[in-house]
């Protein structure tokens, strides 16, 4: 019994330690940056349009996060399998966009938070 249980424990820090895999949720820019090096990931600026305007981060496309959920759907390549990020000013709108997201089915949502977590 004693080393069913130690093998089980080994196989379970075994499978733990092997995937650095993050599933859904905050991430931090260095997160943002390995998911990033995919190119099918989707940035989006939940910010206004004018905040957008003042200044992104690269490859981030501009959807407000108060009608996120109308006009995510006229991109024809995003889907509920899509992998994607949300950023804002200060994490308020991208918890919002990311809550609205998962409540409509999307599965691979991160939350990055503020852009200032990230440089320029």
């Amino acid at each position: 019994m004693k080393k069913i249980i130690v093998i089980s424990l080994m196989a379970l820090l075994v499978v733990g330690c092997g995937s650095n895999k993050i599933l859904s949720g905050k991430i931090t820019c260095d997160q943002k940056e390995k998911l990033m090096s995919n190119d099918s990931i989707v940035l989006i600026d939940v910010r206004t349009s004018d905040e957008y305007k003042d200044g992104h981060l690269d490859k981030a496309i501009n959807i407000p996060y108060d009608v996120i959920d109308s006009e995510i759907k006229k991109y024809k390549d995003i889907d509920e399998n899509s992998t994607i990020i949300v950023y804002c000013k200060s994490g308020q709108r991208s918890g919002k966009a990311y809550e609205t997201l998962k409540n409509m089915g999307y599965k691979n949502i991160y939350d990055l938070g503020p852009i200032s977590s990230c440089d320029k």
